[in-house]
């Protein structure tokens, strides 16, 4: 993680108090705020949106999710509940998936029908997470996400959040308007910038740590952002009907992706026809010698001889080359794929195929 991240884990130790002298500051309760909501300690007022004050049993019937979000087992549409009952209900296989009030809990472990109760839902089978997933679920990396984390990715050439959002707005000119994903949400540093356009609507941000949900929803109360619906969600196993978003964003996600090829899959499933997908990575150290010596066959030998010892085959954080991201997108189904490089950042773009056209 240190060898990824390591401006951010000494920024990580630095943001986190010590057991023997935590000061009573305001940004520390907002951490064990936000730790205790992503662990269900407490829980915050149901609403229609995040920024609305509305209470859960007058969420009106034209709530967005009703037409977007599906049983992740079966892909069939799901159903919130009403009075008492907030569940979101699958009609064809009656699994039904609980409400937290903030977001949508809308994974596998989370059905609420295992052992007959929400509180037991998980059961005790438990799939096996890598760092790359398990790093994000813990609420001091929340907490520091925005605050020197994603900032410290410039050593591998991001070009920092507001040049990021306007590469990407950039891809995603000419995709006509409609429901938005932001995927792997974080802390909602995208989120809140594409709900602010007034193009996407409406705006959905997904990820699969509570931790980070819970801090992209304080950031967009704080800064009175709304038009967006959190869910929790699996890349794998994407809780959205077919065809569902005009347009998919993953910004600094995919190589924390187990299992990326489904994901993308996932992505290509999601999208209407025309839609597209945009997101950003790192790649490769050699990448860098690739792009000076503007070939990337040229260290495409040691790419493979090395890349799998190196970084890419242990099932922790992927870096990728630029011919992979292709070849991930093209079995998908995503085609004219477009891409910006500088060092080891890549932003890329690919278009779902519309038979019409």
């Amino acid at each position: 993680l240190q060898l990824l991240f390591p401006m951010s884990c000494a920024m990580l130790q630095a943001s986190t108090p010590s057991r023997q002298a935590r000061p009573a500051t305001h940004n520390y309760a907002r951490f064990i705020s936000t730790r205790a909501r992503a662990r269900g300690f407490v829980r915050t007022s149901a609403t229609a949106s995040v920024g609305n004050s509305t209470p859960q049993q007058q969420v009106p019937a034209s709530d967005p999710l009703n037409d977007l979000l599906a049983c992740p087992v079966c892909f069939q549409p799901v159903q919130r509940g009403v009075g008492k009952n907030k569940a979101w209900t699958c009609a064809s296989c009656a699994l039904s998936y609980p409400d937290k009030g903030t977001f949508a809990e809308m994974v596998l472990e989370s059905n609420a029908s295992v052992d007959g109760g929400a509180e037991q839902g998980r059961g005790t089978y438990a799939e096996q997470r890598i760092l790359g997933t398990t790093t994000f679920e813990r609420p001091q990396v929340s907490f520091a996400y925005e605050r020197g984390w994603r900032q410290s990715f410039s050593w591998a050439g991001f070009p920092g959040a507001d040049r990021e959002y306007a590469m990407a707005s950039e891809f995603l000119e000419t995709t006509p308007s409609g429901p938005f994903l932001d995927l792997s949400c974080g802390s909602g540093l995208f989120t809140r910038r594409f709900a602010s356009s007034g193009k996407w609507s409406p705006v959905v941000a997904a990820d699969f740590s509570e931790a980070m949900l819970g801090e992209t929803a304080e950031r967009m109360r704080a800064e009175s952002t709304s038009g967006v619906k959190l869910v929790r969600a699996d890349a794998r196993r994407l809780p959205f009907r077919s065809a569902s978003f005009a347009a998919i964003h993953a910004g600094a996600a995919i190589h924390c992706w187990p299992q990326p090829e489904l994901c993308v899959a996932e992505v290509a499933r999601t999208l209407k026809p025309g839609g597209m997908f945009v997101g950003s990575t790192f790649l490769t150290p050699l990448s860098r010698l690739g792009q000076f010596l503007g070939d990337d066959s040229a260290v495409a030998p040691i790419e493979q001889l090395a890349g799998d010892q190196l970084w890419g085959g242990r099932g922790e954080y992927k870096f990728w080359t630029e011919r992979e991201l292709r070849d991930v997108c093209a079995r998908a189904g995503l085609k004219d794929f477009r891409c910006t490089r500088d060092q080891q950042f890549i932003m890329f773009c690919a278009v779902k195929g519309d038979p019409t056209v």
